[in-house]
């Protein structure tokens, strides 16, 4: 085993240690959750500063170890660049596939966020163990519903009452409106003979006494008359002696008497014409005009006690209404009280995926949460994918349906074959350690039979072939040394070394392509001549303990399909994968076929 490789697995056993550390800790903290309100706080207080510690410790271990990996990388060992100082690489032609590599997590395609309904707070009860896969259906919380059923039937109780009330106040509106209709028929009719009374004074009654009256005077003035012309004949016929004084004083009576008959006719038709017909006719009106305004206040009443009938009806309907509604909430608050699984998934607590305040609260029974606080996230399982970021510089080689090779990091030997499905439309940045990184979120489709292997956050890399070049030379890209704008390779034919100048193209992980300075058949080093020299003046076994000493202008190869780093323009090559270490397999074994 060489010191590179003690170096790497020392630093994966400190990180493994470190993190079975907080994994302790957080298990101790959670069950410490469950004890009294007392040592709750003692408790999180210990364990909160514990955290920070650990944390501080893994940021530490993080950086001794990228420190010795970028080291064991960067600035190969003097026994390493010795055993490849002689290594060299047959030119070939041939063809290879044009990739972008990108990191990420499995996630499912479909998963929804199960969130407390519950009005206030409540406490959970029970709860499925995470990790379950649920069924849809399938009952995930019990919530405590003591209080939401008291509530229920003292609202049952309010419901009847409001009924009952309802129903007095249709009863009350029905014999309000019956009465109202009969009021009102019987203004109708007084004004209607009112009405009547009118015209049969006006046609009937005044020309009737009119005539009696003009008839009386008429009477009168003939026997005033007749009275008069039989005294003129009496006087005669008592100046010729043939009645006597007694008859003619009769006569003068009669005269006397048919004047007194005619003034009294003349009196009673003024009296009648003066005061009798005036006071007639204003009566009979006057109970036409108080008939129809009897009518309008009927109407007026009427409606006026409709409206209050059917203003405390309709409050009462409105009282059940607001009655009815909250029952029904209630009734509706009760069956929120037990969580059922909308859809088929894997049970995550929410605590879980959430920041590290919620993961120091877990979901556990006991618990108390608040309306619209996440209690479950439950991803579908059948249908997962891979979600990784890909560099702003590369995004644009990227479009649907381009095929990817994704690698999950449990299962390295068992890549996953799948399409590009949908890529991100705003770039998100590095946070507040790397502001200046953009990268697209592109979600990767996986088929649906390698559904029940993965799980949600497993980490993953992806390389998605963009294209592939054809019929052209290419060497491994850790041959190709750039300096300034100038890229060249270093060429071998027996002991003699030579410094050839070429035109790179394209290129993936790997592999660069070579466009002018090389034929087939020629034989580049692998390593270049002058860290060869560097690594001989150290110890062997030893890294140059003075750090970096390599040509300042001299860099390898930028390969294309790798994000360029943010914060610096640092280009040393980076390890190779699984897949470039089978491609430089491929490439030896031709070797040793052709030489």
């Amino acid at each position: 085993m060489t010191l590179n490789q003690l170096r790497i697995n020392f630093c994966k056993k400190l990180m493994n240690f470190s993190r079975n550390r907080i994994d302790t800790m957080m298990q101790n903290h959670m069950f410490s959750n469950t004890s009294s309100n007392r040592n709750q706080l003692a408790i999180r207080h210990r364990g909160g500063v514990m955290i920070w510690i650990v944390l501080l410790i893994i940021v530490g271990v993080l950086g001794v170890g990228g420190w010795l990996a970028y080291r064991s990388f960067t600035k190969p060992s003097a026994s390493a660049l010795t055993a490849q100082s002689l290594a060299t690489h047959r030119v070939t032609r041939g063809s290879f596939d044009m990739v972008v590599i990108a990191n990420g997590e499995i996630e499912a395609k479909n998963k929804v966020e199960i969130k407390n309904q519950v009005d206030g707070t409540t406490t959970i009860l029970e709860v499925v163990a995470e990790g379950t896969i649920a069924k849809k259906g399938d009952v995930l919380i019990r919530l405590a519903d003591d209080e939401i059923r008291n509530k229920i039937e003292q609202e049952t109780l309010s419901v009847e009452q409001a009924r009952a009330d309802k129903l007095a106040a249709e009863q009350d509106h029905a014999i309000q409106k019956n009465e109202a209709e009969s009021d009102l028929k019987a203004a109708e009719l007084k004004l209607e003979l009112a009405k009547l009374d009118l015209e049969k004074w006006t046609r009937g009654d005044d020309p009737k006494k009119t005539r009696e009256l003009d008839v009386a005077v008429q009477k009168a003035t003939r026997n005033l008359q007749r009275a008069k012309e039989e005294l003129e004949a009496s006087e005669q016929l008592y100046k010729e002696d043939f009645i006597s004084q007694s008859e003619l004083e009769d006569d003068r009576l009669d005269v006397i008497e048919a004047e007194s008959a005619l003034k009294t006719a003349l009196l009673d038709v003024e009296v009648y014409k003066k005061y009798t017909r005036p006071k007639e006719q204003k009566k009979v009106q006057s109970d036409v005009d108080e008939a129809g305004a009897a009518l309008e206040r009927t109407k007026r009443r009427n409606e006026s006690k409709l409206a209050q009938s059917t203003a405390k009806l309709q409050g009462k309907i409105r009282t059940l209404s607001l009655r009815e509604e909250r029952l029904e909430k209630l009734e509706e608050q009760l069956e929120f009280c037990i969580v059922k699984a909308p859809q088929n998934g894997m049970v995550i607590y929410a605590t879980t995926v959430g920041g590290w305040r919620r993961r120091n609260d877990p979901i556990v029974q006991g618990k108390q949460v608040r309306k619209n606080e996440s209690l479950i996230v439950l991803p579908d399982t059948s249908q997962m994918i891979a979600s990784v970021k890909v560099h702003e510089s590369l995004v644009g080689q990227l479009s649907s349906d381009q095929k990817a090779m994704v690698t999950i990091d449990a299962t390295p030997d068992n890549p996953i074959e799948g399409k590009v499905y949908e890529i991100g439309v705003m770039a998100t940045n590095g946070g507040w350690m790397n502001p200046d990184l953009r990268e697209y979120t592109v979600k990767i489709d996986l088929p649906p039979s390698e559904g029940a292997e993965l799980k949600p956050a497993m980490r993953c890399s992806g390389r998605i072939l963009t294209g592939r070049v054809e019929n052209v030379l290419f060497v491994p890209i850790q041959c190709v040394v750039t300096v300034g704008k100038q890229s060249f390779v270093y060429t071998r034919k027996g002991e003699k070394t030579t410094r050839q100048k070429v035109q790179i193209g394209q290129s993936n992980e790997s592999i660069v392509a070579i466009t002018e300075g090389l034929t087939e058949g020629d034989r580049v080093m692998m390593v270049p001549p002058a860290q060869v020299e560097q690594a001989g003046k150290n110890k062997p076994g030893m890294d140059d303990p003075q750090g970096d000493d390599k040509p300042e202008t001299s860099k390898p190869a930028q390969p294309q399909g790798h994000a360029p780093d943010a914060k610096s323009n640092d280009q040393t090559p980076k390890p190779k994968t699984s897949q470039a270490k089978a491609d430089q397999h491929k490439v030896s074994a031709v070797d040793k076929q052709k030489g």
